[in-house]
Order: structure tokens, then sequence, then C-alpha cells
């Protein structure tokens, strides 16, 4: 009796896409157990907006887009014909409050500022973190000072982190359109809330809003 010769072949290859499949289930598995994982994250920071103490025209703008600065450095200078006779010149001085990166100028020489209108957007450099949104019926897994795995687009190298807070309300109660309705039909809808990340130390600088990759190591 003759044996058929494709037997021994799909039998193969039938128990190679076992094996294939058990290795992504246990993938997947494993991640699951061990890894609360995200896209939905970004890079975010702490912004000082920097503007006049008094009204009067830009004479001078120091710092562009991108430039670094030190606490108390000139960013812009006014013009003081609009001071009361008296009154202290430094206050046309606009100075930079904290050390960071200019990461907006808004101001322009000739243009009169005003207080509350801001000159430049600062970016505190040694507050750089990621926000993750991470859905509500993960949240009693994460846990202040976990270990984080992070990968930020434009950036070749994994960095490390770890969680510093969880946010205490969901995204959309900050929102400005409000999830819940009034109407009869009711949809439910998966809430996320804000875990902010610190990154460690490193010699990477991170763009704002730039997207993260975020694994929270919530079981060793």
């Amino acid at each position: 009796m003759a044996v058929k010769k494709g037997k021994p072949m799909f039998i193969a290859v039938f128990l190679a896409m076992i094996v294939v499949l058990s290795g992504i289930t246990f993938f997947y598995w494993y991640n699951g157990y061990h890894y609360i994982i995200t896209e939905n994250a970004y890079v975010d920071g702490t912004i000082i907006k920097v503007g006049p103490q008094v009204p009067g025209k830009y004479l001078e703008i120091m710092v562009s887009e991108g430039d670094r600065v030190t606490a108390g450095q000139i960013i812009a200078k006014q013009s003081d014909r609009t001071l009361t006779p008296g009154a202290d010149s430094d206050l046309t001085v606009v100075r930079a409050p904290i050390s960071g990166k200019v990461i907006k100028r808004l101001a322009h020489p000739g243009e009169v500022g005003a207080p509350g209108q801001p000159a430049v957007w600062l970016c505190d450099l040694s507050q750089v973190y990621v926000t993750a949104n991470i859905e509500e019926t993960h949240l009693a897994r994460v846990q202040r000072g976990q270990q984080v795995e992070l990968r930020v687009d434009g950036v070749r190298e994994r960095l490390d982190g770890r969680v510093l807070s969880v946010g205490e309300a969901t995204n959309s109660i900050f929102s400005m359109l409000p999830t819940r309705t009034t109407s009869g039909s009711f949809t439910k809808v998966a809430q996320t809330v804000p875990v902010k990340i610190v990154i460690e130390p490193g010699d990477q600088e991170l763009r704002l809003g730039v997207n993260a990759k975020v694994k929270i190591l919530v079981r060793e």
C-alpha cells in the first residue's frame, strides 16, 4: 500500500502553525500579565508664559525659538516712555523667571506689549515628563513608583521612567465636551485617566507633544 507523500508535510506545517500560534498567545499573555501597554501617550512638560509688567512698545526681543535661557536673563526690552515719573526703569525689562528653553516667541520689535500678553513661552527642561492616558479598567494595577519603559517617536533609544502620579479624575471631566447625555439612550464610553511618568535623566532633549509608547511594569 502506497504512503501518501503529502501527509508528513501537512503534519509538519500543522505543528509549526501550532508552535507559532502558541508563541504569539504566550507573548500577548505575558505582556498583558506583566505590563500595562498604551500608545495613547505624549511628551508633556511645564510651560510658563512670560510677558511684560507694564504696557509699552518692544524695542528689542533678545531670544528666538529654540534658545536656552537662564533664570534672570533678559528676554525683551520695552520703551520707557509710558512709565510714570520716578518709576523703576527695570519694569520695562522682561526677564526669564526660570531656566529653560524658548518653545514659542510671540512678540516682535515695534509691537506693543501689555501685562497678560506673553512675549514668549518657556519650557522648564527639568520638568519634562510623559502623560499616558490609561483606561479606567487598568487603574487598579497602576501605582506610584512603578518602572516604565518608554518609546518616543523620533528617538531611537528606549527611555526609562517611573510613575510619578495617577490622576484623580478622568480626562472627560477636564474636556470642554462632556460625555454624559440627558437623553433616554445611553452608551457607555471607556474613560481614561492621565498618568504622569517622570523620565530618568539622559542626554535626549524631547519635544513637547511628541507621541510615545508606554509599558508600565505592574508585576515582576
